[in-house]
């Protein structure tokens, strides 16, 4: 069905969006599959999954950068343009909780890790151990700087100090996707 012209923006900004929120949720199946596997793993189970940290870390960034675009098209901070089209856009929508979504503390330790270890490693104390990548059902070894961590038993990203809670920002895209479906619907009227 062809688009008014009125509303074709919005359409295709909503279905920039849609695309996101299809991203993080492809990768959170992922990282589910790959969360049984570790747990099983911890518990003696070789189920013969295969999913390295890598991978998972991999699957962590897509769903990471995902909310990090919902973000900038939903509630952008500048320039002017921007921040009207995402009040147009977040209000249309019925301003949809996404607390967790739009949550800055993970995605900017990781989109500026550079400047995150810079911090971090002004403290560093020699006999720390260094992990980079840290996937188990197990917690990690005290004493020991983490960089990126997967925890496998309740879905959640870590980088240093810093957690998103991804069932919690999956449930936040799930009401996001019904908005966007609705919204997409009626325009079309």
């Amino acid at each position: 069905m062809a688009i008014s012209s009125s509303n074709f923006n919005t359409v295709v900004y909503l279905s920039d969006v849609n695309t996101q929120c299809r991203l993080f949720k492809r990768s959170f199946e992922q990282l589910e599959i790959a969360a049984e596997h570790w747990i099983n793993i911890s518990n003696g189970i070789d189920d013969g999954t295969k999913f390295s940290p890598l991978n998972i870390i991999s699957e962590c960034t897509v769903c990471l950068s995902s909310m990090s675009a919902i973000k900038r098209m939903l509630n952008a901070e500048k320039p002017p343009k921007a921040l009207q089209r995402s009040l147009t856009l977040f209000e249309l929508l019925g301003k949809p909780s996404l607390d967790n979504v739009f949550s800055k503390s993970v995605r900017n330790s990781w989109e500026h890790h550079d400047e995150r270890l810079d911090r971090v490693l002004r403290d560093y104390k020699a006999g720390v151990g260094v992990s980079e990548i840290f996937v188990a059902a197990n917690c990690p070894k005290e004493g020991t700087l983490i960089l990126k961590r997967f925890n496998p038993n309740d879905m959640s990203i870590h980088f240093l100090d810093n957690v998103v809670e991804l069932t919690l920002c999956l449930e936040e895209i799930n009401q996001l996707i019904l908005a966007i479906d609705a919204t997409i619907k009626g325009l079309h009227r």
